[in-house]
């Protein structure tokens, strides 16, 4: 028997547990130490982390998590900058919003006399340290100290892609009916609060997701209406141009049993994704199972179980073939998600292509990442497979979720590998030690 084992011989539990103890250059270099640790490994990239409870002094506001599936638990991310611009708050921060390697984190503020009514609301990237100040509409703190019941969505601020201090749009259901939007162009800035009952029917909000572009927003109400938010942020005479709100369909339109399932799943999300807009609807853990008529004339009874997901993908309206009628859009079942792999939380839903380098048991093409409330007053992670209509539980985080929300690293943090993946290209199965300590 041989008295020593090598390096790419260690079980992919051992050596994701040796990386997560890693900053972030260093976990690029264990990547590089051999091809069967890169397998092990998800690139930082493309691994999803999630904000954790700060369970130590010497952590800031701002802690997150990933989870390593080959060691079964989740591991604090080393290496974040922390954000300067919260030292004036008085309660607890949290995140509240989450894209392109930027975080929205939000707190009680302690200057003024209406201080429990005030926020202080930032957008940060714990990677640079760049912080940009929000308004403070944009999140209200006495809607978190309201009991909350199991189907009331988390705080969320979205905001559009690659933010500035001069120009970006940021957008948050601060009320149940009430829209903040900021907008930021060439420097000039203004917010403003929308009531939204008037113009959604008195429904409630569910969901708010940007597209592309940061210029238009989708915001998604109970019963599955959606409406176009748009931003349209160019100045005219020294001005910002008005935002208009349209019915991206005029009435909900949903195929049979969708009208009744629409009206049994509180636990809506928008998503935008390979260029086509879905609609993920769920019975949220603790709701129970639900049994109603499947339609108006149809006796049939359907029963909708707790913790059932429903995939709606819109079709826009399509032009008249020969000797046919014009398509009116209407939104219907969807059985993929184009290959992609998609996290839903209190960020704009990222969608992710499934990603072969060490990811392909936490990238799974088709399949759905989101978090449910947990008795203990934190969030537990899911993935539901859109093959198997299943799904399953990730292991729980020490110390606990504190937000429902997924975060990735920007693209620019995948240069900490440059000096290291020629080295692994070149190396053999067996790498010194010394790699390691790089």
């Amino acid at each position: 028997m041989p008295t020593h084992r090598r390096w790419a011989d260690l079980h992919a539990g051992l050596v994701s547990r040796v990386a997560d103890l890693c900053a972030l250059r260093g976990y690029a270099s264990c990547r590089a130490v051999c091809a069967s640790w890169r397998a092990a490994l998800p690139p930082p990239t493309s691994r999803p982390l999630a904000p954790v409870a700060d369970t130590a002094s010497r952590h800031g506001p701002l802690s997150l998590a990933v989870c390593s599936v080959h060691a079964q638990r989740w591991s604090r991310l080393l290496g974040l900058r922390q954000p300067s611009g919260l030292a004036n708050a008085t309660g607890a921060s949290r995140c509240v919003g989450a894209r392109d390697g930027w975080v929205v984190l939000a707190a009680a503020n302690a200057k003024g006399a209406a201080a429990a009514a005030a926020s202080v609301v930032l957008l940060f990237n714990p990677v640079t340290g760049v912080e940009i100040p929000l308004h403070a509409s944009l999140y209200d703190p006495n809607c978190e100290r309201a009991p909350a019941a199991s189907t009331s969505p988390a705080p969320k601020v979205v905001f559009s892609p690659c933010p500035t201090a001069r120009d970006l749009a940021a957008v948050s259901i601060c009320r149940p009916n009430r829209l903040a939007v900021q907008r930021t162009t060439d420097g000039h800035s203004s917010a403003l609060v929308l009531d939204t009952a008037a113009l959604m029917d008195s429904d409630d909000l569910a969901d708010v997701a940007f597209d592309g572009n940061g210029r238009v927003a989708y915001c998604l109400t109970r019963h599955g209406a959606v409406h176009v938010l748009r931003l349209n942020r160019r100045r005219h005479r020294g001005r910002l141009r008005p935002i208009e709100i349209e019915p991206l369909v005029a009435g909900a339109v949903f195929p049979s049993p969708y009208d009744t399932i629409a009206r049994f799943t509180d636990a809506k999300n928008l998503v935008l994704c390979g260029g086509a807009l879905y609609q993920v609807w769920r019975r949220p853990s603790g709701a129970g199972s639900a049994v109603a008529p499947a339609g108006i004339c149809d006796q049939q009874l359907l029963r909708i179980p707790e913790g059932a997901v429903f995939v709606l993908r819109y079709e826009p309206p399509a032009s008249a073939a020969a000797g046919g009628s014009r398509r009116p859009p209407c939104w219907s079942e969807s059985k993929d998600l184009g290959g992609h792999a998609v996290f839903l939380g209190a960020n704009d839903a990222a969608a992710a292509a499934r990603c072969g380098d060490g990811a392909a048991e936490l990238m799974r093409g088709d399949c759905l990442y989101y978090w449910a409330s947990r008795a203990e007053g934190d969030y537990e992670a899911f993935v539901y497979s859109m093959a198997d209509r299943m799904s399953t539980r990730l292991p729980p985080a020490t110390g606990g979720v504190s937000s429902p929300l997924w975060y990735f690293l920007p693209a620019g943090a995948a240069n900490v590998e440059a000096t290291t993946t020629t080295a692994m290209e070149a190396a053999s199965e067996e790498v010194s030690v010394a790699v390691i300590t790089v």
